[in-house]
């Protein structure tokens, strides 16, 4: 797991071991692809998203949303419905409601952000959480990860 720095609340990956699948590997790829997108997003624009309502909680869900959201495009391609993935402006705003057309394309550059940062961490990784999308995952019993 990527270390995020203090100021920016913590994601807990209970909400993705129980979508459907459980406790597996794709599921913490979500888990992983929410935190990036909330690490993503800097203390201006955390600022601008507080005064349209949005606050920590609020933008912890929203990065969550996006990233399960997301779960259907990566398994697009994997079976290769779509030539490569693509993150959409619509799932950003559906995950992210209320906000203008800036603040949207904002968070779109914070997404794609996040999305080749994530990546650029899995090359390395052992684990293969995509390849190996439905084995397993022991992180999420890990009380390293838990909120507590």
């Amino acid at each position: 797991m990527t270390p995020q720095p203090a100021a920016v609340p913590q994601i807990d990956p209970s909400r993705f071991a129980a979508l459907p699948g459980g406790k597996r590997k794709f599921n913490w790829f979500a888990f992983e692809l929410a935190c990036e997108i909330r690490q993503a997003i800097a203390p201006p624009l955390v600022r601008t998203l507080a005064k349209r309502g949005y606050d920590h909680a609020r933008i912890k869900r929203s990065c969550i949303a996006l990233a399960i959201g997301l779960q259907g495009v990566v398994r697009k391609q994997l079976r290769g419905e779509i030539p490569q993935m693509e993150i959409g402006w619509d799932q950003v705003e559906a995950a992210f409601p209320g906000l203008t057309d800036k603040m949207v394309d904002r968070l779109l550059d914070c997404t794609g952000t996040a999305w080749e940062r994530l990546l650029s961490y899995c090359v390395a990784c052992p684990s293969a959480c995509v390849t190996n999308k439905d084995d397993y995952c022991p992180m999420f019993d890990d009380p390293l990860y838990s909120d507590g």
